[in-house]
């Protein structure tokens, strides 16, 4: 019977993007699906298959918005309740788990919010001061606070046109960019948190 030393929880209708070369085996992993997710990757089933029992789907019932949350609270709440010593993780780019998460800090559980799987990397895969993530601040920041794009779709399209010229994976630039904590999501919406150096 396998040990386990950590809880992945994922937001499935947040965030679809499992890269399952940074799953551990000594990481417990439950994959949260919503109620409305009718189509699941067939290859990224495949590749969860080769984990057996360390990988777990969850089809979950319950409509409206964020209410994946509510379910993932209450698996984190059930395995802390008896495994105080591990360490559990929601993989997800909603700040709405932050306040759970800090609940779970003020009791001494060791829990975190992750935005992307790189930085499960035991080498720390984060990224370094990348110039195209600094054009597409700086083109942010000169853009109405209002006119900024609220979606991923939005965003996506505008780092394209910022980077026009480049061969440049633009979701790449994305994901870096909600490690470095310049965006985030928040009920479903695109918000900023731009340096002060470029907001003048």
């Amino acid at each position: 019977m396998t040990t386990y030393n950590e809880y992945l929880y994922i937001d499935f209708e947040n965030v679809q993007d499992v890269n399952v070369k940074y799953i551990k085996e000594t990481t417990k992993v439950k994959i949260i699906v919503g109620q409305d997710q009718k189509n699941v990757p067939f290859d990224l089933v495949a590749k969860t298959q080769k984990f057996g029992d360390s990988v777990e789907w969850i089809k979950v019932e319950g409509k409206g918005k964020n209410a994946l949350d509510f379910f993932i609270a209450f698996y984190l709440g059930k395995a802390s309740a008896t495994e105080k010593d591990k360490k559990f993780i929601i993989y997800s780019k909603d700040t709405g788990y932050d306040p759970l998460i800090d609940h779970l800090k003020s009791r001494n559980i060791d829990a975190r919010r992750i935005v992307s799987f790189k930085e499960l990397s035991p080498n720390s895969e984060v990224i370094k001061e990348d110039p195209y993530i600094k054009k597409v601040i700086e083109c942010l920041a000169k853009a109405p606070t209002n006119g900024r794009p609220k979606k991923r779709k939005t965003l996506t399209a505008f780092i394209k046109s910022s980077l026009i010229g480049n061969t440049v994976d633009s979701e790449r630039v994305i994901e870096d960019m909600f490690i470095r904590k310049f965006v985030f999501e928040e009920n479903g919406n695109i918000k900023y948190n731009l340096p002060e150096t470029v907001k003048k």
